[in-house]
């Protein structure tokens, strides 16, 4: 699971470092003194598509981990993740 998480390190990164820069992006836009609103709608659209590529990234690591489980591991995961 380890080698798992290590090739996918740099996409999960680079994925959530682009919604961090886009959401910082979108910030600036809606605090400007005249925001324009097609410019901002526009950002939000960039925000939007940045979080898919990262959920997109995040579900695929997590069933490469989930395909490397045991029937009694995934039954205790998702147990737990019920809670």
């Amino acid at each position: 699971m380890d080698a798992i998480f290590e090739q996918n390190r740099g996409a999960l990164l680079s994925r959530y470092q682009a919604v961090q820069q886009a959401e910082a992006q979108m910030e600036d836009l809606s605090r400007s003194s005249a925001p324009e609103e097609p410019a901002l709608f526009a950002q939000i659209d960039r925000v939007a598509q940045a979080r898919a590529e990262l959920e997109k990234a995040t579900t695929h690591y997590l069933l490469q981990i989930r395909k490397e489980m045991d029937a009694e591991q995934i039954k205790r995961l998702d147990k737990a993740s019920r809670r």
